[in-house]
């Protein structure tokens, strides 16, 4: 199954890092207990949820959702490694640079 990951804006804040987050640790954000365990899933694929699977389901994958040459360059750089660091830490990662069809539309990099 191909599953793509959104948000419910404008019910709650469109943060793609949260959402990472929330599938990687299953956990609850008012208590810290853990729903689901067997439901995590790694970084990767949760990555992929909101990037080519999100491409797929809006059936675009040939132009968008993975850097590649003659797809459209949209990504954001943050301040962070997310491989390097606690899945709790994802959704405080500050996005430095956000590029959109290859232009950067959003540059935070002076206070970085």
């Amino acid at each position: 199954m191909t599953v793509a990951s959104g948000s419910d804006a404008p019910v709650t804040y469109p943060d793609w890092r949260q959402g990472v987050a929330t599938m990687i640790l299953r956990e609850s954000k008012a208590s810290g207990r853990v729903s689901g365990a067997d439901q995590r899933i790694t970084l990767a694929e949760a990555l992929r949820t909101y990037t080519i699977n999100g491409a797929w389901q809006d059936f675009a994958e040939a132009w968008k959702g993975s850097l590649e040459i003659g797809k459209v360059a949209d990504l954001c750089v943050l301040d962070r490694d997310l491989l390097s660091i606690d899945p709790h830490e994802i959704p405080s990662a500050r996005v430095l640079m956000t590029v959109l069809d290859g232009q950067i539309v959003h540059d935070n990099t002076e206070v970085a």
